[in-house]
């Protein structure tokens, strides 16, 4: 059983918000929203850049490898 069953005046007096309340609470529910998407994509952003730095490390060591006769050979 809710509030409201136990109080039924109680829902005639609280209609809920006024109308201009609910769209600026999905603004800051919006505003939140796309502060935690900034954070993600900065973290995201960041992981692409190490991973990046790894591959290029990675294809220098494969390259050099190569040079010395010891990496795989590429199709061609």
């Amino acid at each position: 059983m809710s509030d409201n069953d136990l109080d039924p005046q109680r829902e005639e007096h609280d209609q809920g918000p006024p109308p201009d309340a609910h769209p600026r609470e999905h603004v800051r529910e919006m505003q939140t929203h796309l502060q935690e998407m900034e954070g993600y994509l900065k973290r995201m952003g960041e992981r692409m850049r190490r991973l990046d730095e790894q591959l290029s490390h990675l294809e220098a060591e494969d390259d050099s490898a190569v040079d010395r006769g010891w990496g795989w050979p590429t199709g061609g």
